[in-house]
């Protein structure tokens, strides 16, 4: 691309007041916490709202996934250890869920 249209781009962007996505890779979204996580997956469901060249969009997927996979990482974990530090709650019986239903 000519430094033309990335001048071009880039004042758009500030016009329209976007953001570029941030680069991450997805292992630094194992250093953000947990309120960073949050706000970076709203950031990135907004502009994938916001974008119109599908290829923008399906890589702003792309991030939007990897963020909610490491947010269901971490929500595992912590539910997983909450059951280990109170096994005195017991785990719901998948048959008498399926009695209930019927």
């Amino acid at each position: 691309m000519s430094n033309k249209v990335i001048e071009l781009s880039d004042g758009l962007t500030k016009q329209l007041g976007l953001q570029e996505a941030p680069k991450e890779p997805a292992h630094d979204l194992k250093k953000l916490s947990a309120h960073d996580l949050n706000k970076s997956y709203q950031g990135l469901q907004q502009q994938v709202q916001q974008a119109r060249n599908p290829q923008q969009k399906s890589e702003l997927k792309n991030k939007l996934n990897d963020v909610h996979q490491e947010i269901s990482k971490r929500t595992q974990k912590q539910l997983q250890a909450f059951a280990e530090q109170n096994p005195e709650i017991k785990q719901p019986d998948p048959e008498s869920d399926r009695s209930m239903k019927r």
